[in-house]
C-alpha cells in the first residue's frame, strides 16, 4: 500500500510540474536568449547557450514541483477509493 501511495504522490507532483516547466521554458526562452542574459548578468562566467536552457528548465521545474507538492499536501493527498 505504501508503494502505491508513493507512486501516486510522485505522479501527481512530478508530471504536472514537468509539463509546467516545459511550457514556461518555451514561453520564457522564446523572448530571452540565455547567452544574452548571461552576458548581462554574469559576464565572467562561461556557460553555453544549451547549459542556460538546461539550468532554466530545471529552475522552472523546481518551482513547479514546489507548487505541485504544496497543492498535494494542502489537498490531503490522494485518498484510495478502494478503502
Amino acid at each position: 500500500m505504501t508503494k502505491v501511495w508513493c507512486l501516486r504522490c510522485l505522479g501527481s507532483t512530478l508530471w504536472p510540474s514537468f509539463l509546467a516547466a516545459a511550457v514556461a521554458s518555451v514561453v520564457f526562452f522564446a523572448s530571452i536568449d540565455p547567452e544574452t542574459l548571461r552576458m548581462q548578468t554574469l559576464p565572467d562566467w562561461s556557460i553555453s547557450r544549451m547549459a542556460g536552457y538546461t539550468i532554466g528548465f530545471f529552475m522552472f521545474w523546481g518551482v513547479g514541483l514546489l507548487s505541485s507538492s504544496l497543492t498535494y499536501l494542502l489537498s490531503g493527498g490522494i485518498s484510495d477509493r478502494n478503502e
